[in-house]
């Protein structure tokens, strides 16, 4: 309620027609005074802690602040002019590359990441380059089959041929960006679909597509489509979700995407959430919601998970060919609006799995081209087509690599992970942002009263969440969080930023509302 409004009922209690109505213009007044003005002025201060003031020295040093304790990209310079990033240095791999652009695109404010950072990989002759990419293409269960050719030249790989889809393109991508010595990708294979759509039908896939990614709020984003061509346009409240809003578009049939007419307002999410706070999906709903994104996803879609869902429960059943198909499947539902819990009771069954030796030949192999993983120590053993990994690495991130690595090995049911790490720091593990893993560095011992102010500093900064609906209070350099929050997404946004700001342990009892984007 504005000043406006009050002084209006104020003075209708002043118009002629008797004591009665002078009688409830007092009323009011005593009530304006007793309830309604302590509410304009919370409300006063609710908006000014929310609408702080966001300038190019804010987002800057926000930035600096997550490169800075990520340990593969702190060396990484930046600049910031009307909202635009810019990043510049070097890194040893590609990527470390992308993990710098997704960390500054995750920041409040920023409109856009100028990339000007070098890799400067260990230096491999170009034909073991080539024979590592193609190997790891080969022994990735999604990508064997794909029609690849690869070419090395002065450690920039081309890759060309052709797949079913877009995000199979990126797929295999993906995979030649984790053999180490590549400088630079050239992405040239060609996408041949099998059917042929039209506009309407690509139209209306992206909508839904973007109505249910948790990631972004499709209410705000808008796609125009001539000849398999698509536009966006409307508003995200991130550079990230920009991002998002992108790969969301390339559906089946695309054959291009701009996202320039997507403009980024740091508080676009921020009002539409107000607006559409919680939106309750039926659990039909969601089951084919869940199925579509299997569908969508190239390590899922041969191996199509059985879905249930009860009040927002999911639970996942069946066979996968491999181990990353399962983790997959769970990372895909997670990603779905309306969705409260996953349990993931799927069973991994290759066809034809390799034995054991030649399983543990090629994790080592994987193991020996991650750039990641240089100079790592780890000792591989496969048992009954399951993994045990031992030794020790400097980092959780590399833990966790190594993690990865194996679970996308062909053959591995089963990953037992070992690994010591050198230096140790306490937070859970999880894809961040969507299958880019998050390194922390630990952070020096701070005071209660700093590790809270650091915490709310970072609520504020991400746009994923709301930092009014999370209450922070520290003890002993334990942060305890309530609050309530909308989904899943900014739960874990909210502990991966308590952990990175400082706490020792964090008890997470924030409240996880049904239906909304996060």
């Amino acid at each position: 309620m504005n000043r406006d409004a009050v002084v209006a009922i104020v003075e209708g209690g002043r118009e002629p027609g008797g004591v009665a109505k002078r009688s409830a213009g007092r009323l009011v007044l005593v009530w304006l005074l007793a309830v309604a003005v302590p509410m304009v002025a919370a409300s006063t201060l609710n908006a000014a802690r929310t609408h702080e003031p966001i300038t190019d020295h804010g987002i800057t040093v926000a930035v600096e602040g997550d490169l800075n304790i990520d340990e593969g990209v702190n060396l990484v310079d930046v600049s910031t002019s009307h909202g635009v990033v810019t990043l510049s240095g070097s890194v040893a791999d590609l990527l470390a590359r992308k993990r710098a652009v997704k960390i500054a695109e995750s920041i409040r404010g920023v409109r856009a990441v100028v990339n000007n950072i070098t890799v400067t990989p260990v230096s491999r002759p170009d034909e073991d380059i080539q024979k590592d990419i193609v190997a790891a293409l080969h022994q990735d269960p999604a990508t064997e089959s794909y029609r690849v050719d690869v070419s090395v030249k002065d450690a920039v790989a081309t890759l060309s041929g052709s797949v079913g889809s877009w995000a199979e393109s990126q797929l295999a991508r993906r995979i030649a960006e984790g053999v180490k010595g590549v400088q630079e990708i050239h992405n040239e294979i060609q996408i041949n679909y099998l059917t042929k759509r039209t506009d309407q039908e690509i139209a209306a896939d992206i909508n839904d597509r973007l109505q249910w990614d948790i990631w972004v709020n499709g209410l705000l984003i808008h796609a125009d489509v001539k000849n398999g061509h698509v536009t966006l346009g409307g508003a995200v409240g991130s550079a990230i979700e920009k991002r998002r809003a992108v790969e969301d578009a390339w559906v089946n049939g695309v054959l291009s995407v701009d996202g320039n007419q997507l403009t980024v307002d740091p508080w676009a999410r921020d009002q539409s959430r107000r607006k559409y706070k919680y939106v309750i999906r039926s659990d039909d709903e969601i089951k084919r919601a869940v199925q579509a994104a299997f569908h969508r996803d190239p390590r899922v879609w041969p191996f199509p998970p059985e879905v249930t869902v009860e009040a927002g429960a999911v639970t996942l059943s069946g066979t996968v060919g491999n181990l990353k198909a399962k983790t997959a499947a769970e990372r895909d539902a997670r990603d779905t609006v309306g969705i409260m819990s996953v349990d993931n009771f799927l069973k991994v069954r290759p066809q034809s799995p390799p034995i054991d030796t030649d399983i543990e030949k090629g994790l080592r192999a994987a193991l020996f081209w991650d750039p990641v993983l240089e100079g790592c120590q780890i000792e591989v053993a496969v048992i009954n087509h399951a993994a045990y990994l031992s030794g020790a690495v400097d980092t959780g991130y590399q833990r966790d690599e190594a993690q990865d690595v194996a679970s996308r090995t062909k053959g591995v049911v089963e990953v037992r992970n070992h690994l010591e790490v050198e230096t140790t720091y306490p937070i859970p593990y999880y894809s961040w942002p969507y299958d880019i893993p998050y390194a922390f560095s630990p952070a020096p011992l701070k005071p209660d009263a700093l590790i809270k102010k650091d915490i709310e500093k970072a609520f504020f900064w991400s746009p994923f969440i709301d930092r009014d609906d999370i209450t922070v209070t520290v003890h002993d350099g334990v942060a305890i969080l309530t609050g309530r929050v909308g989904g899943w997404l900014a739960y874990g946004e909210a502990l991966r930023d308590a952990y990175k700001s400082g706490a020792v342990d964090v008890l997470n009892r924030l409240d996880v509302k049904q239906g909304a984007w996060f």
